[in-house]
């Protein structure tokens, strides 16, 4: 398993790129004719305010993590070019039940397998020997590519991603969004924004060491 670093790459200074691109685009990733309709009673859990946190990644580096869940499709998070299965691990704020799960992509890749998990594998390379919910197959850059299915209840939610063939470039993530209707409580998106912020990730061990249950 590979962790993240706290030595700057010079891969970092590609996500400002990619964002710029996703901008530049003849149909922008905010503007997509296909995005994808919420319902009114629907909660994204995997956003910062809503208490999502990102507790593991497989490559790139940790200062931009939270790009990928800061409901802005102009920032990106960006896998290192090496990774072979490029892995993100998401925290709810409490178990949920989840029935969709959607991603922006910044870069082009083949399919991205979807796992919901009630604790974090030890090791990632677990998830290979469980069934995936459902894997969305073809994903466009900077376009919503959704997955809805029968509602189950996951405190952690899991994507790993398998490559394109001859990819130019790393794999970019603009946005990743899980779906729930069963937060009852009006104030529970406040309470989650005001607790404190986790500490900063690119100090300590691995994410995936401080995960509690």
């Amino acid at each position: 398993m590979r962790f993240l670093h706290r030595k700057w790459s010079p891969h970092f200074l590609a996500i400002s790129a990619i964002g710029l691109g996703l901008n530049c685009l003849p149909l922008r990733a905010d503007d997509t004719l296909d995005r994808v309709v919420v319902e009114a009673d629907d909660v994204d859990l995997a956003k910062i305010q809503f208490g999502g946190q990102v507790v593991f990644v497989s490559s790139g580096q940790r200062l931009a993590v939270s790009h990928a869940i800061d409901d802005d499709r102009r920032t990106v998070f960006l896998f290192s070019p090496s990774d072979p299965r490029p892995t993100l691990i998401l925290k709810l704020n409490d178990t949920k039940p989840v029935h969709r799960v959607c991603v922006v992509a910044g870069s082009q890749s083949e399919k991205v397998d979807i796992y919901l998990l009630d604790k974090v594998p030890h090791d990632p390379s677990e998830l290979d020997k469980t069934k995936p919910v459902t894997s969305i197959v073809d994903l466009g850059v900077a376009r919503d590519a959704v997955a809805d299915f029968a509602p189950r209840t996951a405190r952690y939610v899991a994507l790993r991603w398998t490559l394109a063939k001859n990819a130019p470039g790393p794999l970019a993530v603009a946005e990743v969004s899980v779906f729930s209707n069963a937060v009852s409580d009006p104030n529970q998106a406040t309470l989650a924004a005001s607790d404190p912020p986790p500490p900063e990730p690119v100090q300590g061990p691995p994410l995936i060491a401080s995960v509690s249950p």
